[in-house]
């Protein structure tokens, strides 16, 4: 396949970058910089057919023009029949505003907002129907809420739980949502599968080093992170899903540096337990598995075929 990735100058681009390139695809590597010296020198020196497998796209997303221009070098002109020089088979988007921490508030929620659009609706209209794009467990309000304001209906989180937004970040990944569930009713044969990370990092004792209460300790491996875009891409849908769907993609265990801690232990002793922050908690989901963690992710395993690693 080839594949238009944007952001991918960024953490978790670079990941789902080498990991592309590693599984045999060609990647049209779009960011607002190019990207880092050291990383295409990497890259030039595993691969010698390089420039054959690899195109670097300086653009600015929230330029609708820049935007269009971009699609249109590698697609067909909007409403042609698709000819044989369209070459893009499916785009991960993953550009945006990282945090909210530093940025303006209404910087943050713009941003965010107004590229996924014109990322999404420009590859739509270009006759692209395979979508995936970087959403967030801050979807329901976490990581950037007021602290002690965080709250969730149930425990595991699915899917379902509704979104407590309060801050930028966490509202932008909401409407990149829900712009993806509008744009696949205006194009019915249009796949966008949002996917839900948590925290990304590369291995299980940088998760442990970072692991945040706040956060219900848990992390999302840069691996599972990038094979879950491939899939979000090249799984077959038939009898499985269509249109616009959202997926957890979070590690199953939480990653504490006490191994001997369970999560409904911790849970127990940490601020998650004051009154009003959790409402249901299904303790059946931890038999059998004192660690397992507090996001459900089997809609991932079943309709993607993900599984951690």
């Amino acid at each position: 396949m080839q594949i238009l990735l944007t952001g991918s100058s960024g953490v978790v681009g670079t990941y789902v970058l080498l990991h592309l390139l590693k599984e045999g695809h060609k990647v049209i590597a779009v960011d607002r910089i190019p990207l880092p010296p050291t990383t295409l020198t990497s890259l030039q020196g595993t691969y010698q057919d390089l420039d054959d497998i690899l195109k670097v796209e300086v653009v600015d997303l929230t330029s609708i023009g820049e935007v269009i221009s971009l699609f249109s070098r590698y697609t067909s002109p909007p409403d042609d029949t698709p000819s044989k020089s369209s070459s893009i088979d499916g785009v991960i988007h993953l550009a945006a505003i990282p945090h909210p921490e530093g940025n303006d508030a209404r910087f943050v929620h713009n941003t965010n907002t107004s590229i996924s659009y014109n990322v999404l609706y420009t590859a739509a209209e270009h006759g692209i129907r395979r979508i995936v794009q970087a959403s967030s467990v801050n979807f329901t309000g976490l990581a950037y809420t007021r602290k002690g304001m965080q709250r969730f209906d149930k425990l595991p989180i699915d899917e379902d739980e509704p979104s407590h937004a309060e801050d930028p970040y966490a509202l932008s990944k909401q409407i990149c949502e829900i712009q993806a569930l509008s744009l696949c009713r205006l194009h019915p044969s249009l796949t966008i599968a949002s996917l839900r990370f948590h925290h990304v990092l590369p291995t299980l004792a940088q998760a442990v080093e970072w692991s945040r209460e706040e956060e219900f300790w848990m992390w999302t491996s840069s691996l599972s992170a990038a094979q879950a875009c491939i899939m979000g891409l090249t799984t077959p849908q038939e009898g499985r899903w269509k249109g616009h769907e959202a997926f957890n993609i979070v590690a199953p265990e939480i990653a504490w540096r006490d191994a001997t801690a369970g999560s409904l232990e911790l849970l127990g002793k940490s601020e998650w337990n004051d009154e009003g922050r959790i409402g249901l908690v299904d303790r059946e989901w931890w038999e059998g598995g004192r660690r397992r963690g507090f996001w459900d992710c089997t809609k991932a395993e079943r309709l993607l075929g993900w599984r951690h690693v």
